[in-house]
């Protein structure tokens, strides 16, 4: 990880009860400092949200590379969501090999890379890529609605770890940093807290990117049971067939 400037962070016992710290003089959530923290000690932040549909996991993601990008100016450049949240594995995995100090997400990861599809050339790339990418010195975070059902490589690779609390609309979330053995392969963990957040809005460029994805993975959804339906249709037109 190549981040040689980075801005100063500070917090006292009782910004740690309060969940927060200060940055450069400004006020942000206590895991924002230690995200930058990890950077100055040349550890990849992976970051895991964890939410059920409508409790704001992308709306987090993109708040927090809006953050990252536009106003702590950590990573290169202004945030693009239509280019740094992306549903798509292919183009993910191109992203990742070839952007430098950029946050990148997959939205609903447990169904771009879900567990049960852990010999798939997609979860064999992010898997790589997981491995591979703090060459890059990029952030790469995966939302997804439970994290029993995405790969391995992201259970166990993650080391900041958000939970939606509360109603739907509540959009606040508990924030752990999780913690494992080098090179470990089991999912034993030290959960350190790391307070609560909760989100604001993001903006309208980001609010409309998380839409229109929503919107396509609501699609995709309807596109794959059809497809599903074809086939046993299929099956079941050669069985009468075969008799």
């Amino acid at each position: 990880m190549d981040f040689s400037s980075l801005p100063k962070v500070k917090t006292t016992k009782d910004d740690i009860k309060n969940n927060r710290c200060f940055i450069d003089g400004k006020e942000y959530p206590l895991f924002v400092g230690k995200i930058i923290k990890m950077l100055s000690k040349g550890v990849q932040p992976r970051i895991l949200i964890l939410a059920d549909p409508g409790m704001g996991k992308t709306w987090a993601a993109g708040r927090l590379s809006e953050i990252l990008h536009n106003e702590l100016e950590v990573l290169s450049g202004k945030f693009k969501p239509e280019k740094q949240l992306l549903a798509d594995p292919l183009k993910f995995s191109e992203k990742v090999r070839n952007e430098r100090r950029k946050i990148l997400s997959v939205p609903d990861a447990d169904s771009v890379f879900p567990s049960d599809e852990y010999h798939t050339a997609k979860n064999k790339a992010n898997r790589d890529l997981i491995y591979l990418s703090r060459r890059f010195s990029n952030i790469l975070l995966y939302d997804a609605h439970e994290m029993s059902k995405c790969s391995k490589a992201i259970r166990t690779n993650h080391n900041i770890r958000l939970v939606a609390l509360g109603s739907g609309d509540s959009y606040k979330f508990e924030v752990k940093r999780i913690k494992r053995e080098n090179d470990t392969q089991t999912e034993e963990i030290e959960e350190l807290p790391l307070g609560f957040w909760k989100v604001d809005k993001p903006s309208n460029t980001t609010v409309e990117r998380i839409e229109k994805l929503d919107e396509q993975e609501k699609e995709d959804k309807i596109i794959e049971s059809e497809d599903k339906m074809k086939l046993q249709r299929k099956k079941e037109k050669m069985k009468k067939k075969a008799f």
